[in-house]
């Protein structure tokens, strides 16, 4: 009697050890759901990249200080630029524009009575890095921006003259012509779309001229060609 005791007492322990061993061996090879939850989590996120893109854009620009305040009227700017992906978050390129201003004849005349004045007329050319900050993931419709560049500026100036009476001579805006450096700094917003977008940006532009400091504000539209 007390060895088949001893026999079921023995199979039964070998039944609960080989099924503690195979418990043991399933919790050790699959990981419980807290576990996959946290690897999950661990794991690096997918970052989708930023696209790169061609702009033509146009606008308005208004002078805002130096001579180029005090003798010329509001005018237009033109632009093309191309950006490229650099980060997450940043593109940066470089941009073509084009901004071109008239005397302010009405004004002068206002300052000057008995005085007229006419031709004058001022283009700026410039070649500048474009950099770019972006708020949002690439995906999101809406994205703000902030813009920062640097580059090479070059001014054209018709010849101003005035005339008082029957005297006619020229007028010097002091406006300084020719070559220089300067940069500039403002914000937007990109409103994505599949293949097109419209980018819109405000932007201060300062300049160190030969003579005294020029700066001015532009404000553009533009449409935007992704490239990928």
């Amino acid at each position: 009697m007390r060895s088949h005791v001893a026999r079921l007492l023995a199979v039964s322990l070998l039944v609960i050890v080989g099924s503690a061993h195979v418990v043991l061996a399933q919790g050790s090879a699959a990981p419980s759901d807290s576990t996959a939850a946290a690897s999950k989590s661990s794991a690096p996120r997918t970052v989708e990249p930023e696209a790169s893109y061609f702009t033509v854009s146009a606008g308005v620009s208004w002078p805002v200080g130096g001579p180029v305040e005090e003798n010329y009227q509001d005018g237009f700017t033109l632009g093309a630029a191309f950006r490229k992906a650099v980060m997450a978050n940043f593109i940066s390129g470089f941009e073509f524009a084009y901004a071109w201003y008239s005397l302010d004849s009405a004004g002068l005349a206002d300052e000057n009575p008995g005085s007229t004045f006419s031709g004058g007329d001022m283009g700026i050319l410039s070649i500048t890095t474009e950099n770019d900050y972006l708020f949002g993931a690439p995906q999101k419709p809406m994205r703000p921006f902030l813009n920062l560049g640097i580059g090479y500026y070059k001014s054209f100036l018709d010849d101003a003259t005035e005339t008082t009476g029957s005297n006619t001579s020229s007028y010097n805006t002091a406006v300084y012509e020719g070559s220089f450096f300067g940069f500039h700094a403002g914000l937007g917003t990109m409103i994505n779309r599949e293949r097109f977008g419209l980018r819109l940006d405000v932007n201060y532009q300062h300049l160190f001229a030969g003579g005294p400091d020029l700066e001015y504000f532009s404000a553009r539209g533009g449409i935007v060609f992704y490239t990928g």
